[in-house]
């Protein structure tokens, strides 16, 4: 879904505090995006919103230029996990300043997740 359904399919996202963890994640094997991670308060989402980028190895610059912006309808939203505590998306997500930067940094982002919901 976009991340316009995303909002609009539950009222309480809209209306929520949301935390952000990065909007520079990657995947090696999606080269022209990135990624933002955030958690909605009211319904404990993780989720991930695709942001494409023509522009390749520049986008992460053309970003902070404002140039080259996705249109939101090409705004991907994947969640990833529902957990309604905010300390322990924190203890999942512990370390992430340290690695969302990094190449194909969406591989330690799944693997912490999976962890927690096979846990779970």
């Amino acid at each position: 879904m976009d991340v316009h359904q995303f909002y609009e399919a539950d009222q309480r996202r809209r209306d929520s505090e949301e935390h952000v963890y990065g909007d520079g994640w990657t995947d090696d094997a999606d080269q022209h995006a990135t990624y933002r991670l955030s958690w909605v308060v009211d319904t404990g989402e993780l989720y991930l919103v695709r942001e494409p980028h023509p522009g390749g190895l520049l986008a992460r610059y053309l970003d902070e230029l404002h140039l080259d912006q996705a249109d939101t309808d090409e705004l991907r939203v994947e969640v990833l996990l529902t957990e309604p505590s905010e300390a322990a998306v924190q203890a999942l997500l512990e370390g992430w300043e340290q690695v969302a930067d990094d190449d194909d940094s969406l591989v330690w982002l799944r693997e912490r997740v999976g962890r927690a919901a096979a846990a779970g």
